[in-house]
């Protein structure tokens, strides 16, 4: 039996349940495969913060408010020095994965994506028309497949590491104590750290993150390495000396990573198919959704008549760069925050790849209101060129200010572009006159500022 669809998602996981929810509101036609069946228990729990507005965006916000997740806003912390601190965050989320990422894959059917499964598909062979894959005892001919299928990497293809590979052992503990008011616990040890937080079913999960040598060199004992590495730990110890009883230990990959080429007009890779973070950022499910909205653009922009097809590979190209290079800079930084086994093997290598913090930038010669009665300019090295950005729902070119001081050019400052506000600013008798003529007084005067704290007006 063969069946034909616009795209095929593989893999039901937060980045291909999220990738299809887009895809369908924007009216195309998709099939989502998973080859487990859900809900399925998974690691990853901890949700940051940032992941409310995608939430909100996918429509489901109301709906994980409502679940009975546990908020984050406290952990407990022995990462810099051997002292304990209590650490406050805007509040997160701590998930039953299995519940949470069965909210996204409803999403995504209620959107109208077709969701198949469990069934698992095989490897796909490009067609003249796009893919074709087997799922189960069918055949599915894609015009465009998307790779959500996580360290699995259905499409394969070459990876590359971003930093010293790093394994994670994880156990469920029941029968430990009670929730004390703060919900996630990290604890830095000579040979790794520890993370741990109250699971909202009940029981704690508890993850060591190490080298794969530490676990060579006991025989492979996963059981016995973990079981040591908490028991040097003031924040773990606890969990055996009050009776609490762990379940299996699991080992599994937690390298962060990123592929050289994550689309081209057939397919495109998210979530971990094209990168993986660090688990120290406790946004590996946020990171994931992201990369997926992200190609929803820039798919809907390769499917559309006429969509700009090279805008959407060059966007989702450069997007997936600097997300990998960001994120292992601050792994790496946080890392190189840790003084008292610096020296150790685990700590020297992952911070080795931090630069120190860029010397505090020279504040602009001339005051801003000093210029408010003169023409200005853009100051030496920055120029307006034509990059990819997201506008609504595709991907179109646009002009963006680049300079050396700026990590991306920037197309849109306050929801504004940039480009004719920076035309009108150049050619205008003073600045005080080109604020005043500006549709947006008051954006233009924030925008303004920006630029000059930054030295890009003079």
């Amino acid at each position: 039996m063969s069946d034909a669809v616009e795209v095929c998602v593989v893999g039901a996981g937060p980045a291909g349940a999220a990738l299809a929810t887009r895809l369908a509101q924007l009216g195309h036609d998709v099939a989502l495969v998973e080859q487990h069946p859900v809900p399925r228990p998974h690691v990853g729990e901890s949700l940051s913060a940032g992941i409310w507005p995608l939430l909100e965006l996918l429509g489901v916000g109301d709906l994980v408010a409502q679940a009975a997740f546990t908020t984050t806003t406290t952990a407990r912390v022995r990462w810099r020095d051997e002292h304990e601190r209590r650490v406050r965050s805007p509040a997160g989320l701590t998930v039953d994965r299995g519940a949470f990422d069965a909210i996204l894959l409803r999403r995504a059917h209620d959107a109208g994506a077709r969701t198949l499964g469990p069934l698992r598909a095989r490897r796909p062979v490009r067609i003249d028309e796009g893919w074709e894959l087997t799922v189960g005892d069918r055949v599915l001919c894609a015009r465009l497949l998307a790779d959500a299928s996580g360290r699995r990497r259905l499409l394969g293809g070459r990876c590359v590491p971003t930093a010293p590979r790093t394994l994670a052992l994880h156990a469920v503990w029941h029968g430990g104590p009670p929730p004390d008011g703060a919900q996630t616990r990290v604890e830095a040890l000579a040979d790794g750290w520890l993370w741990g937080a109250h699971l909202p079913g009940g029981g704690f999960r508890a993850m060591a993150f190490v080298d794969p040598q530490t676990l060579l060199a006991t025989g492979r004992d996963a059981r016995g390495l973990y079981h040591r590495l908490l028991a040097q730990s003031s924040l773990f110890a606890e969990l055996p000396a009050v009776g609490a009883r762990a379940g299996r230990v699991h080992a599994c990959a937690a390298t962060s990573y990123g592929v050289p080429s994550a689309i081209d007009e057939s397919s495109v890779k998210v979530g971990e198919a094209a990168f993986a973070i660090d688990p120290l950022s406790s946004s590996g499910v946020q990171t994931a959704i992201q990369s997926a909205l992200a190609a929803a653009a820039c798919v809907h922009s390769i499917l559309a008549p006429d969509g700009d097809r090279r805008a959407a590979l060059d966007y989702y190209g450069e997007y997936q760069r600097h997300a990998v290079a960001d994120h292992a800079a601050t792994a790496a930084r946080l890392y190189a925050e840790h003084e008292p086994h610096a020296d150790a093997a685990f700590w020297r290598r992952r911070s080795a790849a931090h630069a120190p913090a860029p010397p505090p930038r020279a504040r602009p010669a001339a005051q801003l209101p000093e210029l408010r009665a003169r023409r200005v300019r853009l100051a030496a090295g920055a120029q307006l060129r034509e990059t990819a950005c997201v506008i609504g729902d595709r991907v179109e070119m646009r002009r963006a200010l680049t300079h050396p001081q700026l990590d991306r050019p920037v197309a849109f400052l306050g929801g504004e572009e940039l480009a004719p506000l920076l035309d009108a600013l150049c050619a205008a008798p003073s600045l005080a006159q080109a604020v005043e003529a500006a549709r947006r007084p008051a954006g233009t005067a924030a925008a303004v500022a920006w630029l000059h704290e930054r030295g890009l007006l003079v």
